[in-house]
């Protein structure tokens, strides 16, 4: 290739690039190098000191991670695994075209076109004691405690209700990407298992779900990555609480930068979310038997 061909491939590529760069890159570059600083903002005084790996270990001999990070875990494992049945049955039932099929499909898709801010105020009036269609359904049928122990407001009911939010907000896009990989599979083997007499359970077992392996580890993973650092919802509905009982890692981290302003250890503790990210992936790979020869 030419000098002179190179540079105007370098043109085409460097706009992205530089959006990569600024976006993603130095962000992440700042964020690892201040974790190895001790910056709080209420102590100017005290400046910035370079402190090592103090920040993590003081994250993970803090009692406090550990239990955000469990609640990291119940909130992801449980979110996910909702989604991810609940996305497989819509996207069986919509894979048959019927009449007005687009349309269902086009319905379905409207809470994942919603931003979660909205989605965090719209389930909170649903959720809420006074007013809310679920609690006063709830207690029509029976459930007088509510009336003391509002769903928002009970720890051992707050959290489910975050996860609640969270799955009808993102179930549309588990389906979406379930449905396509179902649109996409080859019919041979179908004919060839229907020819052998075959059971519908026996053609989805070893049929359609080994051939849609591909398509549930894309939307296993990209859901994970964005169920660690679920924010706007919880800030939302809940606030972290009541109490902590809705303070995930991404959560803690946000609170101990902009209400206790120590910079330094907020990031260590964001890059502790980044790289459970990263072994989550790695689990996942390994359990779906995902490698470089499929």
């Amino acid at each position: 290739m030419q000098p002179k061909n190179k540079l105007n491939n370098l043109g085409y590529v460097l706009p992205a690039l530089i959006f990569i760069i600024s976006i993603f890159l130095i962000p992440i570059v700042y964020t690892v190098v201040i974790s190895f600083f001790n910056w709080n903002l209420l102590r100017p005084d005290l400046g910035v000191r370079f402190v090592g790996l103090q920040n993590y270990i003081r994250a993970f001999r803090d009692s406090f991670t550990w239990e955000t990070m469990g609640r990291t875990f119940y909130f992801v494992i449980v979110s996910v695994l909702l989604e991810l049945i609940f996305g497989f049955i819509i996207a069986l039932s919509l894979n048959t075209e019927f009449k007005g099929w687009k349309v269902v499909q086009s319905i379905i898709l409207i809470p994942f076109m919603i931003a979660p801010v909205v989605v965090g105020f719209a389930w909170k009036f649903v959720l809420n004691n006074d007013y809310g269609p679920l609690p006063q359904l709830l207690m029509n049928i029976g459930f007088s405690s509510i009336a003391e122990n509002p769903l928002l407001a009970n720890p051992n009911s707050a959290m489910f209700m975050v996860i609640l939010a969270d799955v009808w907000e993102y179930t549309p896009f588990v389906t979406l990407v379930l449905l396509a990989g179902l649109k996409a599979l080859p019919q041979e083997p179908y004919e060839a298992a229907y020819v052998d007499g075959a059971s519908a359970i026996q053609r989805f077992f070893y049929i359609t779900l080994p051939l849609l392996r591909p398509s549930i580890m894309v939307a296993i993973v990209i859901r994970t990555l964005t169920s660690l650092r679920v924010f706007d919802t919880i800030f939302i509905m809940t606030g972290g609480g009541p109490g902590s009982a809705t303070e995930t890692l991404s959560f803690y981290g946000y609170r101990t930068a902009f209400q206790s302003y120590q910079m330094g250890y907020s990031s260590a503790i964001n890059l502790i979310s980044f790289f459970l990210a990263i072994v989550f992936t790695l689990i996942y790979m390994k359990i779906l038997g995902w490698d470089n020869n499929e």
